[in-house]
């Protein structure tokens, strides 16, 4: 290993370059941080839908992860009120054109976890990943509904530079089925599947 290339989490500065350099589309210097990027909530959101024909509104058929089955959603404009323990879907405004030494992770802002909101582990974006990163978000509180509105800044974006992964590796050059996303995505099949 090179140990000339310096790795680790990026600072004040380098989130600056990269707003400079096109890496992050649409983002504010405004909202950079000392080792984070303050990341705004897009207009639509994905709502898990209910059964309509059950007691409750549970789905009595298993999703099957095997075969990439997706939640029932309803699409939903400008703003979401997440009931105690719903589940959404939702995306960022910024999008990410990663290069093949940087990898971004999203992270809930700590206020927004006081809240009572809760943001999946599944927000990385691999090295060579392009596009709008899809949030699963989650209303945590028993008792208390949440109103997200498109705008909002819940999460913010951490970015760790690595050693350069070879460019027929990176996520762009590995089948990329999220690259380019715009808007929230529900699960999407495996290549060949």
């Amino acid at each position: 290993m090179d140990s000339t290339i310096k790795t680790g989490i990026l600072g004040f500065t380098e989130i600056h370059e990269l707003i400079e350099r096109g890496v992050i589309e649409g983002a504010n210097h405004n909202s950079v941080n000392s080792n984070s990027l303050n990341v705004t909530l897009g207009n639509k959101f994905l709502a898990e839908q209910r059964c309509p024909t059950s007691v409750g509104g549970v789905h009595y058929t298993s999703l099957e992860f095997s075969k990439r089955e997706s939640p029932r959603f309803a699409e939903v404009e400008g703003g979401i009120h997440l009931g105690p323990g719903a589940f959404c879907l939702a995306s960022l405004v910024e999008k990410v054109n990663l290069p093949h030494d940087l990898v971004c992770m999203v992270m809930l802002r700590s206020s927004a976890a006081r809240m009572g909101l809760e943001h999946s582990y599944a927000g990385f974006g691999d090295s060579g990943y392009s596009g709008h990163l899809t949030l699963e978000l989650k209303n945590f509180l028993q008792y208390h509904s949440i109103h997200l509105r498109g705008g909002d800044q819940i999460c913010q974006l951490v970015f760790q530079r690595g050693y350069p992964v070879p460019h027929d590796r990176t996520y762009a050059a590995t089948g990329a089925k999220y690259s380019g996303d715009v808007g929230p995505q529900t699960i999407k099949k495996e290549h060949g599947q």
